[in-house]
């Protein structure tokens, strides 16, 4: 596991700096970078990743386990001064070659944890513990940029190429598809997490839900200011997030469409968005490579992350609901805890670009694709939160 610019290099301290010298390191940079005296169109940006760095350095315990999630060195609690504990382990479990073409979908089974990964060619591969391929199925038609599994090994796929929008249910061998045209090109799309609903999002500034049933429109909307790039559920199908060119986030009922709020304090469009499992924490990734935590229970930013060096493609939640993980084009994927605002750490994964991320059900793994073709899948142990 490799780590991008840490908060000490950031600072430009060494790890064992003083408080006084954080303090002496922070002002120079402030003098330097704050956007009242800087030119430069990142200014906003990179003193948002200064005061990010200072407030977690001068702050013991945020250092004390920041510097533990970039070492690999556990926290040592009082009640356990011997016995270190690690905020967060990951183990590169295997490399699954199989796919002939980039991977852009991943998804976990609930009641196995079987792995079902989709290429470019719409192949889907199951995986076993092996790490062995242990079925495929190519989907003639249509395009398969997104999966969710289910129960009793079925798997639901959905995607869209210009105008027109395709859906996928496999049950064993049964397969059922649909398509329906509409008269805006789709760039985003995300299976509800019941597989009844498909939402999407155009260039045309539009989020549509579909029945997955029918192929019907069950509601549609065109409250953004630009082209909708990126569309997730919450765990439990009632909220529907839609992130935008226009640099906001708007979220809905998901049965009804009705509008339940917007989140504005962003800066450039959105990339990714994704919801922890208890709903509390939005996650959103913009085109100028921050992270923003959103928690939704006030409705307010809570923290603005960076570390990837170019934009990320995709966010998935751990089921601990703190945890997540971010697929870059940069080709590494990231880990972060939402709940204090400490990351910044990254796994080298390849020299391509990452295109998607996802947990296991019950957090023991993690596996992410890209245009190298290969899946790869760690191990993850995650302290209980606290």
């Amino acid at each position: 596991m490799n780590i991008t610019t840490s908060y000490y290099e950031v600072l430009g301290v060494g790890p064992s700096a003083e408080a006084e010298t954080l303090r002496k390191a922070y002002r120079r940079l402030a003098q330097k970078h704050h956007p009242d005296v800087s030119t430069d169109p990142r200014a906003h940006e990179n003193m948002a990743r200064i005061n990010e760095a200072f407030e977690t350095l001068i702050d013991p315990s945020r250092r004390n386990e920041y510097d533990a999630l970039i070492s690999g060195h556990g926290v040592a609690t009082a009640a356990e001064p011997e016995r270190q504990r690690k905020p967060v382990k990951i183990r590169l479990r295997q490399r699954l070659e199989g796919h002939k073409t980039p991977v852009y979908a991943a998804a976990f089974s609930p009641d196995s944890g079987q792995l079902v990964t989709s290429g470019f060619d719409n192949e889907l591969i199951w995986w076993d513990e092996a790490g062995y391929s242990a079925r495929k199925a190519k989907v003639d038609q249509g395009v398969i940029a997104t999966l969710r599994a289910f129960s009793l090994d079925r798997v639901a796929g959905a995607g869209s190429a210009e105008n027109q929008v395709n859906f996928v249910r496999l049950d064993e061998d049964k397969v059922e598809s649909w398509k329906t045209a509409i008269e805006e090109w789709v760039g985003a799309v995300a299976i509800s997490p019941d597989g009844t609903r498909v939402a999407t999002g155009s260039i045309y500034n539009t989020v549509s839900v579909i029945d997955t049933d029918t192929g019907d429109c069950r509601f549609r909307n065109a409250l953004h200011d630009g082209s909708v790039m990126a569309v997730a559920w919450s765990w439990d199908g009632k909220i529907l997030a839609s992130g935008g060119a226009d640099a906001k986030v708007h979220l809905f009922n998901g049965e009804t469409g009705e509008k339940i709020g917007t989140l504005v304090q962003l800066r450039s469009a959105v990339t990714a968005v994704a919801f922890s499992a208890n709903s509390r924490y939005l996650a959103v990734a913009g085109v100028d490579l921050s992270i923003r935590v959103f928690d939704l229970s006030k409705g307010e930013l809570v923290k603005m992350m960076f570390g990837h060096t170019k934009v990320v493609e995709s966010l998935a939640f751990h089921p601990n609901s703190w945890l997540f993980a971010s697929a870059s084009r940069d080709g590494t994927v990231g880990i972060w805890n939402a709940a204090k605002g400490i990351g910044n750490v990254r796994i080298e994964a390849s020299s391509r670009p990452i295109n998607v991320v996802a947990f296991s059900f019950d957090g023991t793994r993690l596996a992410a694709g890209g245009q190298d073709k290969i899946v790869r899948l760690w191990e993850v142990t995650a302290k209980d939160p606290e």
